[in-house]
């Protein structure tokens, strides 16, 4: 998808140069209003992903059909097929949107929905870059979860598992646990590590381990007990990168719906100042 974004953004880029002249031509109103339609067909997909209202009606229409257009008509309502179009919509609306700048000059409030516009398209393209990486990232690495209350309680059992482990055993084991292993259990990662390691595909319990596993080379007949507690603290750094990039793939639409959520307020104060100070057209 982040492929088909940047083909997206071409199209625009290159339908613009050549019809620089088409936004004066049609005016504020038309291209404004071109904009908003675009922009707001493109909010369908939020519509479609909270509510089936929808779906169920192109189904049942569906159902009517023959089977073979039934089929396209179904394939058509998958979120995966919205959210193309989303993604479509969102960057084409920019070509109005260049138009209607070009119309006239902008005032403050204008200026600031171009900056919106901007950071509204810019915050969707992070989070289809963000989409294209996680599953890759889920297929890749052993014991991924899908809810952040699993990656919580799968903390707790490793922890309790490492420190059942080391009862009844050497207490050069038990301090090498205490010094190499349990900051690795109780601790976290700093995310611009997670972060990086997400955007490489890189392990990052690989790194962190790296100490703990030269130190074992120091014990004799508990090294194999230790590589099994240093094997746990590998696996609960990869559930921290699972819970960063569970709250990484949630955090950005947050931020994306805000956005949305602020450029609507301003292109309404837009529209009413329009109409108030200038009237219809």
């Amino acid at each position: 998808m982040t492929l088909w974004a940047a083909i997206c953004a071409a199209a625009v880029a290159a339908v613009h140069a050549l019809t620089s002249g088409v936004g004066p031509r049609l005016g504020s109103y038309r291209t404004g209003l071109l904009t908003l339609a675009v922009f707001l067909l493109a909010a369908m997909y939020s519509a479609r992903k909270r509510s089936l209202w929808l779906s169920v009606r192109w189904l049942r229409a569906a159902a009517r059909l023959p089977r073979a257009i039934a089929r396209r008509m179904v394939t058509a309502d998958r979120l995966e097929t919205w959210r193309t179009i989303h993604i479509t919509l969102g960057i084409s609306a920019l070509l109005p949107f260049w138009w209607h700048v070009n119309a006239g000059p902008a005032t403050p409030l204008e200026r600031l929905i171009f900056v919106l516009v901007f950071l509204v398209v810019g915050s969707g393209l992070c989070g289809t870059l963000i989409h294209d990486l996680m599953p890759p990232a889920m297929r890749k690495r052993p014991d991924y979860e899908v809810r952040l209350e699993d990656v919580e309680t799968a903390y707790h059992q490793i922890y309790i598992e490492a420190e059942e482990t080391i009862l009844g055993h050497s207490e050069q084991l038990v301090r090498l646990y205490l010094a190499e292993v349990r900051p690795l259990l109780i601790g976290s990662q700093p995310p611009a590590r997670l972060f990086f390691a997400t955007l490489a595909g890189r392990d990052p319990a690989a790194a962190a381990c790296g100490h703990a596993r030269r130190a074992a080379a120091g014990l004799s007949g508990d090294r194999q007990l230790f590589e099994r507690l240093i094997d746990l603290a590998a696996t609960k750094i990869r559930l921290e990168l699972n819970r960063f990039n569970l709250r990484l793939s949630a955090a950005w639409l947050v931020f994306h719906i805000a956005l949305v959520a602020i450029f609507g307020v301003a292109v309404v104060f837009h529209i009413a100042g329009a109409l108030y100070y200038v009237g219809l057209p």
